[in-house]
């Protein structure tokens, strides 16, 4: 039973509201898929790197990520760029609205309220691809794995490819795997296979070997284990592979030897690892995104808890930040804001997080402080650090920050709560005649 779960194609439904992703889940129950579902899109982007799916299907209007920013992300990325995508909104419905959603990377485009003929049979049509998929992908593993030993090198030789005996040692490596190892097969042959993943001396390396789940799976049980893992280059040190070991059993179920098929995924793991800087990070500055930042201040609020402290969330916003885009260009405003960013990183501390919010809004989280003098003291770095003129296009141009202070438990219970706060101090600064602090505690 749990072999025919795991082989259900799977659809992905991003949408903020539980009740339409119950609805939906309710909808397309009929196609017996297995259906994941989640409320954001930065869930959306966590959830197609550890599943494949065979059509996502994307509500438009979300807060923070809206559903046209992941899909242009995940159309952006090699890893996800052909999952197919329906785009699922009851909103405007003009054509440049439709247009901005296909150029987004949709396939298709259906307004609510859905109707379930049009949906099913829509979905059905990349639900029959992902399951053809599916077969011919566990054809060809099935044809792999049943093969005699030297059938199942040769089928996988694009891939590095190692045989062992029922030690240990290498009797079999392919050119492939030579050239991602940095060896050549003379000086692999007959050495230990311990030797690719560990280094020290060789009783600490084969003490490491009889501890792992590939010497466990394999060379104990007699089974296979897909597993990550590094492997060691000769002169480049180590890399990140991915690898398939299994098992060489006589007809007495006694263990004669393994394969092991591996490739490098060094790339693969850059896209993971850029996907993730595109999710939480600013493009423009490197900054904490919005996303980050309420991940990071809900952290802060639970230590805070934990060690009896405070968080203080400041927002800051530029003081005539518009005119300097209108008479210097945008460019001229980017570099300002990238100014801006490197001037706030050095007034906070490393346990500290600086976000920016969007076009010229910031907002900082200061993590376990005492009171409020301690926030006070980086409003005021902040304030004498803007001061300072910026040089754009040949011509100074001095911008201030408006800065509005919370402070948790003391302002607010959570985390939205004490982001408003922080908002209404801010906007009670600018009030006030710009270029100042507020904090949360003066408005009452």
């Amino acid at each position: 039973m749990e072999d025919k779960e795991k082989d259900k194609v799977k659809i992905l439904v991003v949408d903020d509201r539980s009740e339409n992703l119950l609805a939906m889940d309710k909808l397309l129950k009929p196609l017996g898929a297995e259906v994941h579902k989640v409320d954001s899109g930065e869930k959306a982007l966590s959830e197609v790197l550890a599943h494949q799916f065979a059509v996502i299907l994307l509500d438009v209007q979300m807060p923070g990520m809206d559903g046209f920013e992941t899909a242009t992300l995940l159309h952006s990325n090699k890893q996800t760029a052909n999952i197919p995508i329906i785009f699922v909104t009851a909103i405007n419905k003009d054509h440049n609205y439709v247009a901005k959603g296909y150029e987004a990377g949709a396939v298709d485009y259906l307004p609510k309220p859905i109707v379930p003929e049009i949906l099913l049979g829509k979905v059905k049509v990349f639900l029959q691809l992902e399951e053809q998929r599916m077969e011919l992908e566990q054809v060809t593993k099935e044809l792999r794995w049943i093969s005699r030993k030297n059938k199942l090198l040769l089928d996988c030789a694009a891939e590095g490819i190692v045989g062992l005996d029922d030690q240990g040692s290498v009797t079999f490596i392919n050119p492939t795997a030579c050239e991602l190892l940095g060896e050549n097969e003379q000086t692999l042959q007959d050495r230990h296979v311990s030797h690719l993943f560990f280094e020290g001396d060789d009783a600490e390396i084969l003490k490491q070997w009889e501890s792992s789940e590939i010497y466990k799976s394999c060379f104990q049980e007699g089974g296979h284990i897909k597993q990550s893992s590094d492997l060691i280059h000769s002169s480049k040190g180590h890399f990140p592979a991915e690898f398939n070991a299994a098992a060489i059993v006589n007809g007495q179920n006694k263990v004669q030897g393994a394969v092991l098929v591996f490739q490098d995924i060094t790339e693969r793991k850059a896209m993971e690892d850029q996907l993730t800087q595109m999710a939480k990070y600013d493009n423009l500055t490197g900054l904490a995104n919005r996303a980050l930042f309420k991940e990071f201040l809900q952290s802060s609020i639970a230590r805070s808890d934990r060690h009896q402290a405070h968080t203080a969330v400041m927002f800051l916003d530029l003081d005539h930040f518009k005119p300097v885009n209108d008479e210097l260009g945008h460019e001229a405003g980017d570099k300002l804001l990238s100014n801006v960013a490197q001037r706030l990183e050095g007034c906070i501390r490393q346990v500290d997080l600086i976000a920016r919010l969007g076009g010229d809004e910031f907002a900082v989280v200061l993590d376990d402080v005492h009171n409020e003098d301690d926030a006070r003291v980086v409003a005021d770095k902040i304030l004498h650090v803007m001061a300072e003129p910026h040089q754009l296009e040949g011509t100074e141009k001095k911008v201030g920050t408006s800065i509005g202070i919370a402070l948790y438990p003391d302002n607010s219970g959570d985390a939205d709560s004490l982001i408003k706060a922080a908002d209404e101090a801010m906007y009670e600064a600018k009030r006030q005649g710009r270029n100042d602090f507020r904090f949360y505690s003066d408005l009452k």
